[in-house]
């Protein structure tokens, strides 16, 4: 439990530091008109398949932590993929590196670290789709994912790193 709470204030603290890095970097870069702040696309819902008429039984409480978490994973995924393409000369891929960090510090325990790993590849595959070669929407999708990991990140410290 105290090795997962430094790892996850060290994933903070090094999205925070991204973050703070590239926004000045970022505004600098670009002219004043595309400062605007653009959205990654976003993935069209799957049609819900047709309910079955027999009920079911309700399903277990999910842990408090695994959604958060979970979001947080997709989003390092996407941005794993945008740095793969926008920073090709950094290797290992920072995110990738601090993935597999807080995978390790989720441990071996029910489908929490599965599904972290699943929404982390998702996110990877999410953008690989969209994005083939590194643009102003990339960057700035970077820019939103950063915010939300990072957002993510300070709420899971908040809630549950006590």
């Amino acid at each position: 439990m105290i090795k997962a709470r430094l790892v996850l204030r060290a994933v903070i603290l090094g999205l925070l530091t991204l973050t703070a890095s590239v926004d000045t970097g970022f505004a600098q870069q670009q002219p004043p008109q595309q400062q605007q702040r653009t959205r990654p696309v976003q993935r069209k819902k799957a049609v819900p398949e047709p309910v079955a008429p027999a009920p079911k039984a309700p399903a277990a409480p999910a842990n408090a932590q695994e959604k958060p978490l979970v979001e947080l994973s997709e989003a390092m995924g996407g941005l794993a993929f945008i740095s793969q393409i926008c920073s090709p000369a950094v290797t290992p891929n920072p995110w990738r590196a601090r993935m597999e960090a807080l995978l390790e510090s989720e441990g071996e325990n029910s489908g929490v670290r599965e599904k972290m790993a699943g929404a982390f590849n998702a996110g990877f595959s999410d953008y690989s789709t969209t994005y083939r070669q590194c643009t102003p929407a990339s960057r700035a999708a970077r820019q939103v994912l950063m915010r939300d990991a990072a957002r993510l990140a300070r709420d899971i410290e908040r809630r549950f790193g006590s």
